[in-house]
């Protein structure tokens, strides 16, 4: 808690002092918006750290659980890890993975009851706040274009449960600092006693999930800002199965820089200069580097790389072929459910809308950088 509170108090003189030559201009509305924010997101932590430092003292059996076998779906962005995960997490009766609310409002085992408890209130007296939560969830959906579908009841990336310990890479929208910016570059570029710092809360928040959720089930873990983190999420678990995502580098660059947009004007970051397009061209790099490098390393057992148009064209295929690599049951109901899915999922077509010139880019340009990409995958430029 004290290095988050320090961490915080850093940043947040940066927001205010000591901004020159990053994103975080200090403009009339951006001052405006981080003082909303940053009381709010310091509150929303301390509630967290609380809740957590509770956990210890009346749940402490959650110390002791193991997360066996985890699989970590941890892939390129914007290449179907979201898809993927929402199939794979249909499977409730072997997987359990975290949903949005959770991530957000329950990170601790007694926030998780407390929210439990009043959810079933709400449904007794007749879903008043859950009918009010999915007004706002229309409301918010409209302003995301068919980026990412929003809903606190659906899976969700579970790197925002380190938003506490500010390991979460989401806060380089409010905070566009080194500090953030490292994170991409994770096993690289951390030290190590902050990498085993992050690791070691990363596991508790898992081990409070299986206690409240199903201990005896297989924790289902999605994070696309998990590439950088491959050799320690080994080292946490090493009987940990991994899969990753890819999709061409002509289609992920253009459609990544796109879906950080609306966070980045929330902020009034400078979207002007090239800063933000510049950064995630290279971590985008990095991270097609790390997947390449670090997977074929291990035993082939142990992970799997998927192509985003065999989701889209062979959903059902590719998951029974996932089930059978690595050596899960395939239950009929589950199986029907994916032959349902399959259809939809050729059927699905985009809102989100984007090109390489709307940035400055072009093909030859994406093509020459990602070219070891192209050989390794054999796509077609």
């Amino acid at each position: 808690m004290k290095y988050a509170i320090s961490t915080l108090l850093r940043l947040t003189y940066r927001t205010y002092f000591d901004n020159k030559g990053t994103a975080a201009r200090l403009t009339v509305k951006r001052f405006f918006v981080m003082s909303f924010f940053l009381p709010i997101f310091f509150l929303l932590q301390l509630f967290h750290f609380f809740g957590l430092a509770l956990d210890n003292l009346l749940f402490k059996g959650y110390q002791n659980i193991q997360v066996k076998e985890p699989l970590f779906i941890i892939g390129i962005p914007r290449s179907g890890t979201t898809f993927l995960h929402k199939v794979l997490a249909k499977d409730t009766d072997r997987t359990t993975t975290f949903t949005l609310w959770e991530l957000i409002f329950a990170p601790s085992i007694i926030e998780k009851k407390f929210w439990i408890g009043l959810l079933k209130l709400d449904k007794w007296l007749g879903s008043p706040l859950s009918k009010l939560i999915s007004l706002i969830e229309r409301i918010f959906a409209r302003h995301m274009n068919g980026i990412h579908t929003i809903s606190l009841k659906s899976p969700e990336e579970d790197y925002l449960i380190l938003a506490p310990i500010f390991a979460c890479f989401l806060l380089i929208l409010p905070f566009p600092f080194d500090e953030i910016w490292r994170l991409a570059y994770f096993d690289d570029q951390m030290e190590d006693h902050d990498k085993i710092r992050i690791m070691s809360f990363y596991k508790s928040c898992l081990q409070r999930h299986l206690y409240t959720w199903g201990r005896d089930k297989q924790l289902l873990s999605k994070n696309a800002s998990f590439v950088p983190f491959i050799r320690s999420i080994r080292k946490t678990f090493p009987d940990c199965k991994i899969i990753s995502t890819v999709r061409n580098p002509l289609e992920v660059v253009p459609s990544q820089i796109s879906s950080v947009l609306p966070g980045v004007r929330i902020f009034d970051n400078d979207t002007n200069h090239h800063l933000f397009r510049d950064r995630f061209v290279d971590i985008l790099k990095h991270y097609y580097k790390q997947l390449i490098t670090l997977l074929p390393a291990s035993p082939e057992k142990n992970y799997l790389f998927v192509l985003m148009d065999d989701l889209k064209q062979n959903l059902e295929d590719v998951v029974v072929h996932i089930y059978h690599h690595f050596n899960y049951d395939l239950s009929d109901d589950f199986l029907q459910y994916l032959h349902v899915e399959d259809d939809r999922a050729r059927k699905y077509e985009s809102d989100h809308h984007y090109s390489l010139e709307k940035f400055g880019l072009n093909s030859e340009t994406i093509v020459n950088d990602f070219g070891f990409v192209y050989d390794f995958f054999d796509f077609k430029n």
